[in-house]
Formats: C-alpha cells, structure tokens, sequence
C-alpha cells in the first residue's frame, strides 16, 4: 500500500505538467487567430475577409460600373449575408482580390420586361413600350392583305402577354434583335451578302434553303437583288404565330383539259391541232392566314368568266404512253412539250428519255417554269440544259444547236431556251428529253400534256 503511494505521487506531476502544457497550446492557438468576417453568398460560405464594410463598397462600386456599361438601373440579383468568426490571418483574402473573387460569385439583374407566349419567355426588352412595338410590327407584316381582300380578324395564336422582369443586362434585346428573334427564332441568323450575277435560287441551292424561307425571312415582295444586299438565309421558325382571317374576291385561270386524237397516217408524230387556253372564273372566299400563308380557304361563290378551250394534239399510232418502273403515282399532264415532231426513240432501260426529231434551228421550249442548274458541253449529251422546276420535277434537254439561257437564270413555261440540233453523241438533229421525279428518271410521256 506504501509503495502504491508513492507511486502515485510520482504520477501527478507528471499529469500536471501534461495538462498545463495542452492549456497553453490551445490559449496560443485562440491567440494567433483573429476576428473575420465569413461571406455568404445564396447561403453558402464563399471566403473570409478582414470587413464587412469592404465587401459593401466592392458590392456598391461594382454596380455602379455595370450601370455605366449599361445604362440601365441594376440591383444584385444574390442574397449576401455575413457572420463575424475567428480564423487564422492566412485565410483571409486581401481587399484588392475582393472584386475579381466577387464577379465570380454574384450578378446583377435589370428591371425589365418579358414577352411570353402561352407562359414561355420569348424575349426581354428594356420597357413595355419597346415590347408592344415589337409585337405590333410583327403583327402588322403578317396582317397585309393581298388586293381584293378585306381583313376580318388580326391575332397572336398563343397567348401572348407582357410581364414585368428582372433578368441579366446581356438578355435584354434591343427592339430590333427581339424583332430579329421573334421572326428567325435565333439571335444570330447565318447572313448572306449577295454577289453579283446572284439569284435567290442559287443563294438557296448554296445555303441549303428553299427560295420561299429566304423570301419570308427577308419581307422580299419580288425577286430583284442589288449586289452587296444582305440576305437571312437561315431557315426561319418564327416564335410566335399570327393569325388573319380575311374575305376577298379574285379572278382565277381555269386550266385547259388536252385532248389526244390518234392519226393513223402519222405514226411517230404529235403535233398541235388546236393550242388551248386557259379560261377565267371570278371566286369570292373567306381563308385563314398563319403568317402569311393560308391554311385554310373556303370559295363562297365562282362565277365563269371565260370558259378554257381544249388543246388538242394528234399523235401517231405509234406514240403510245408505257408506265414505266417507278412512275406510280406520278400526276400525267404536268409538263409542255419542249417541242413537236416525230418521236425516233422511246424511254427504255438504257435511254431514259424520248427523242423528239425535228429541223436544226428549231425552238426548244421550257416545259415548264424553274431555274437552269446546267447550260453548257455536257460530254455525249453535246450542248444540254438542265432546268430544276422546284415541285419534285426536273427537265434534260440535249444535244441542242445553240443555247439561249445560263445557269441560274429563272425561266418561264414556254420560254424559248435553246434551238434543236445534233452536238454530242447523236446521229441527227433531235432533242434529247429527259424527266426526273424527286432525283429518279421516269417516263417523260407519263408528265407530258
């Protein structure tokens, strides 16, 4: 028991000596560090600074450089709080650092107003008055009215409201870009400038674009381009829709049937006995417009101006209509002749066209109106042209004499474009005629009229 006491007293200073030394380390710990200030952001610890009132200041000035970049009134779009801590000196960021670490975590939001459709913001602007000035303009292109028509009914299809905002300077459109928008349904439509010896054709061929988009994009009214005219040519999905009902009176054509009489004394030729002409009728309707185009038209009334006269043709014996492989469904009487006269060979495999004979010099016409993608040598087809009518259908015509068009040139049904000849691969004066649906030959006597 003695020795056990002894031992014991042997232990307490030990003990001592233990616990004042763990004193004195946490007393210099608590010393060295010091009072800070935790900066909050959105309820999340961002760093540790020496003042409050220097995060303030930073906050404050800038803001006020925002608004002098931007002209606008801001106020900071966070929560920033601040709770007094004590941490090591080290930890704390310097007030020169302050800004650059606070542009990382904090923006500002301008008083603003947002157009929505059916609850979605479109876009912002900096005052409803620039926001009804946009919509009014876009409203007003889609309400003109053709001649004859009386407008009934102007509206947005979606529900279409003004709303007061608070959203980033950089959102804010001016009333052109919101324009610009609203119409291409982007912010940075691709832009053509054009060249010269253009036409919206080629500029759509080019852009991989259709001629109507470019039309609608740009409020084009004919197809007139000046070199260096800037042109939208992506293709536009418009963000909002508007609908105008109309009513209106026009005068129509009333297409000609054709009649086919054979002649048994001509065996390989058709040649016109009476050419036909369209008729007149006067139609009143009522449609419905959705930006510009109709969706829906109902005729009132039709009145016969002028009845058509059938155009007769007399065909051989020979000349004979063969569906060829693929040809289901393809609409007869779509296309003109290019050209009368005796037929020497007939769309077969391996010669996926007619041959239509005749004197050298003779005209050749379009069957139909388009734009010439090829005019010039094409190899054994001699001098050829090719004519894209833009509705599925294109048109060959080969181993002409002279050439009358250029690529890219717009043409019209019946318009002279080249003279008959024999250049090429060819054992006499013929035109060559070819006709493609949708990229695939078929049998040009199953679109001919």
């Amino acid at each position: 028991m003695i020795a056990y006491l002894q031992q014991r007293k042997q232990l307490v200073p030990l003990s001592c000596i233990a616990l004042a030394f763990m004193i004195l380390f946490f007393m210099w710990f608590l010393a060295a560090k010091i009072s800070a200030i935790a900066v909050i952001v959105d309820g999340e610890t961002q760093f540790l600074t020496a003042s409050r009132q220097e995060v303030l200041q930073t906050l404050s000035q800038m803001e006020l450089d925002k608004e002098a970049q931007t002209n606008l009134d801001l106020e900071l779009r966070n929560a920033v709080e601040f709770k007094q801590v004590f941490a090591l000196p080290s930890r704390l960021v310097p007030a020169e650092q302050l800004e650059a670490l606070l542009a990382q975590q904090v923006s500002f939001a301008a008083a603003a107003v947002s157009i929505r459709a059916d609850n979605q913001t479109i876009v912002s602007l900096a005052n409803e008055e620039e926001a009804r000035q946009v919509l009014e303009q876009f409203k007003s292109e889609y309400g003109q009215v053709e001649e004859g028509e009386k407008l009934l009914y102007l509206a947005f299809e979606q529900q279409v409201k003004i709303v007061p905002d608070k959203v980033s300077p950089d959102q804010i459109c001016s009333p052109e870009k919101a324009y610009e928008l609203i119409k291409t349904g982007t912010l940075n439509p691709e832009k053509y400038v054009v060249q010269e010896g253009d036409n919206l054709w080629l500029i759509a061929r080019r852009n991989d674009t259709y001629v109507d988009e470019i039309k609608k994009a740009n409020n084009l009214t004919s197809e007139n381009l000046q070199p260096g005219q800037e042109l939208i040519v992506v293709k536009t999905k418009p963000l909002l829709t508007v609908v105008a009902q109309v009513e209106g009176e026009k005068v129509e054509a009333i297409p000609y049937e054709t009649e086919v009489v054979v002649d048994a004394s001509a065996p390989a030729t058709v040649r016109v006995r009476e050419p036909g002409s369209d008729g007149e009728k006067k139609i009143t309707y009522q449609a419905t417009k959705k930006n510009g185009v109709i969706a829906e038209r109902e005729i009132t009334s039709e009145q016969i101006i002028k009845h058509p006269v059938t155009r007769v043709l007399v065909k051989g014996k020979q000349v004979v209509q063969v569906a060829s492989r693929g040809s289901s469904g393809i609409s007869k009487g779509v296309l003109d002749w290019p050209v009368y006269g005796p037929i020497s060979q007939y769309y077969r495999s391996g010669h996926p066209a007619i041959d239509i004979t005749g004197k050298t010099g003779t005209s050749l016409r379009a069957a139909d109106s388009g734009y010439v993608v090829s005019a010039g040598w094409s190899g054994g087809y001699g001098k050829c042209i090719v004519i894209d009518h833009g509705n599925g259908y294109s048109t060959r015509y080969a181993h002409c004499n002279s050439l009358n068009v250029s690529v890219g040139q717009k043409v019209s049904r019946g318009q002279v474009i080249a003279t008959l000849g024999s250049t090429g691969r060819s054992t006499g004066p013929h035109c060559h005629f070819e006709v493609m649906y949708n990229g695939s030959p078929i049998n040009p006597l199953n679109a001919l009229k």
